[in-house]
């Protein structure tokens, strides 16, 4: 039986926002295993990041996210995170492996990021979670990240 955050969120993939965004090659479902779903992001230099978003209470409350193996049911290596080109900047702001070992990523519209950081809802309100948006309001953040001037390949990539 389908729960009413399952049914939100199937919903969600079925809007034109996300559709355009799958057809334009900036992310794709992988899997759906509910509460579970695997996203691939796109990063400018065509390698994939997926996304192993947690979506309990969806969309009353935010996802929450972390990097994930594509190889493997595991977390993603902290080597093969994305880095910033520029030392310091927004890719390492957020794809963070010295905060709580890289379990969320560390954005205003991240649930478990969230915990402990109301401000952020007054200094970064585009950035907050939107319920009626949904899911691929997380996912342009993202792709945004990743195919900025900041964003490097890890090193073993």
């Amino acid at each position: 039986m389908i729960t009413l955050d399952e049914k939100a969120f199937r919903g969600d993939l079925l809007k034109a926002p996300f559709m355009l965004g799958e057809l334009e090659g900036r992310w794709k479902l992988v899997s759906l295993e509910w509460p579970i779903a695997l996203v691939d992001v796109t990063a400018r230099d065509g390698l994939k990041y997926r996304l192993r978003f947690d979506l309990r209470n969806y969309p009353a409350s935010a996802p929450t996210a972390r990097l994930w193996s594509l190889n493997g049911n595991v977390a993603l290596a902290h080597a093969l995170f994305p880095r910033s080109r520029l030392g310091g900047g927004r890719i390492q702001d957020v794809f963070r492996t010295d905060w709580m070992q890289g379990q969320a990523l560390y954005l205003p519209c991240d649930r478990t990021a969230l915990a402990g950081h109301e401000s952020w809802l007054q200094q970064m309100p585009s950035k907050q979670w939107q319920p009626s948006v949904g899911v691929t309001h997380y996912l342009e953040l993202v792709h945004e990240l990743l195919n900025c001037p900041d964003y490097s390949p890890p090193a073993s990539a």
